[in-house]
Order: C-alpha cells, then sequence, then structure tokens
C-alpha cells in the first residue's frame, strides 16, 4: 500500500512520537547536579535533536571530566527514563497502528542510539510497527545531515523524494528536507518558541493529521 504521493512515512522519535526532550532534559540536568551545575530550557534548546548534542554541552558548558565517563552516564540515565517514562503523544500510537494496518511502509530515524530506541519503542507498544529502525549508532554523520534519512530510505527501498518525514527539531527537519522528502512538522512545548525552518505543513500534534487523505482508499 502506498499513500496518495508517498512510497512510505518516516518519523523521528523524540518530540514526535514520543515526549522523549523532557526526559533528556531531566538527565541532563540530573548528571549536571553531580558536578554542582544545571541547565536551562531556553539554553538546552539548541542541543536538541542531533547526534552530537550531549558532546556539544559538555564542550560549552566546560566539564572538565573525559567525556566517555559523561556519555556512559547519560546512556545509564536516558535508558532508564525509557523503560519506565516515555508515553506517546497525543495520536502518535493511532496514526502509527493505522498507517502500519493498511501495509504502509514505515520506518524510524532516530538520532538517539538503538538500545534507547527499541527501549522506548517497546514501552509505548509500537516497537512492532515498523519495516525499518535507523539510529544514531549506525551513521556517522548526525542531523542536520542527509545520512540517517537516505540510509533509511535506501532500507525502505524507496525514494528518497517520495518519502514523508515527520520531525519536531530544526536538525531534523534540515535533515529531511536535505535528503529531499516532504516534510510536515510536529509542534512540542520544547519547539513550540523555535523557528522551524520551513517544513511543508506543520500541526500542534498528530491529531491533527488527516488520516483519510493520508492513506487515501485505504481510509
Amino acid at each position: 500500500m502506498t499513500l496518495a504521493g508517498f512510497a512510505a512515512v518516516i518519523f523521528d522519535m523524540d518530540g514526535v512520537l514520543v515526549d522523549g526532550e523532557p526526559l533528556h532534559f531531566r538527565a541532563v540536568n540530573e548528571l549536571l547536579a553531580e558536578e554542582g551545575l544545571s541547565i536551562s530550557l531556553e539554553a538546552y534548546k539548541p542541543y536538541m535533536g542531533t547526534k552530537t548534542g550531549w558532546q556539544d554541552m559538555a564542550r560549552d558548558l566546560g566539564l572538565r571530566r573525559p567525556l566517555d565517563e559523561y556519555a556512559a552516564r547519560y546512556r545509564e540515565l536516558m535508558l532508564e527514563k525509557y523503560r519506565t517514562h516515555a508515553a506517546p503523544l497525543p495520536g502518535a500510537r493511532e496514526l502509527v497502528t493505522s498507517l502500519a494496518n493498511a501495509g504502509v511502509p514505515l520506518a524510524v530515524a532516530s538520532s538517539s542510539i538503538r538500545p534507547w530506541v527499541e527501549a522506548c519503542l517497546e514501552r509505548i507498544g509500537l516497537l512492532d510497527a515498523f519495516d525499518v529502525i535507523v539510529t544514531g549508532s549506525e551513521v556517522r554523520e548526525g542531523k542536520p545531515h542527509p545520512e540517517i534519512y537516505l540510509l533509511t530510505a535506501h532500507r525502505l527501498e524507496a525514494p528518497a523524494r517520495g518519502c514523508l518525514a515527520f520531525e519536531d527539531a530544526p536538525a531534523g527537519i534540515l535533515s529531511a528536507r536535505a535528503a529531499g522528502m516532504t516534510v510536515w512538522a510536529v509542534r512540542t512545548e520544547y519547539t513550540r518558541g523555535l523557528p522551524l525552518p520551513d517544513p511543508d505543513r506543520e500541526f500542534e500534534s498528530l491529531t491533527q493529521v488527516d488520516l483519510g487523505s493520508l492513506i487515501g482508499a485505504a481510509a
């Protein structure tokens, strides 16, 4: 089954399928608190949705311990949070399940590492809904580079220009657009005040996506 005008649909995870950014923000501040530091939400926003976000933050904040130590502790904190606190955003489970039941090729393209992605998708009951899952563990370049979206399209055996990507953060929108995809943006609390780089369409939540027109004859 294909959609009207689209060969496949690709979802970012954090900020699209799950309210992941609050979990990341909380984990970052838990880690920083171990050194008597903290970061505000506004200062944190530019690091969202990128493969090198934590590395850049450690550099910018002048953290003195080896980066590997921070990265290992952060991975541990986030895995626990995804396993126990991940929750689907409004409309996410319904949209993905309906598309999967209609036979639409589906994928996740997330900058997060594979253990986080699998733990999160299992927690919200969508792990088996996707034909392809590509994570930051499998690419050299992070968003906004198009590598992750090009690899996802390749694994879907779909032309990149025929794919629809759902994203929430500027880096992800730029990544999917650079791959040649149509990009629909979903606003979250964390991106509501952030200028988004010209997505093709914009929604306040996935509940606003018109499933009938998206699936076409399968609706």
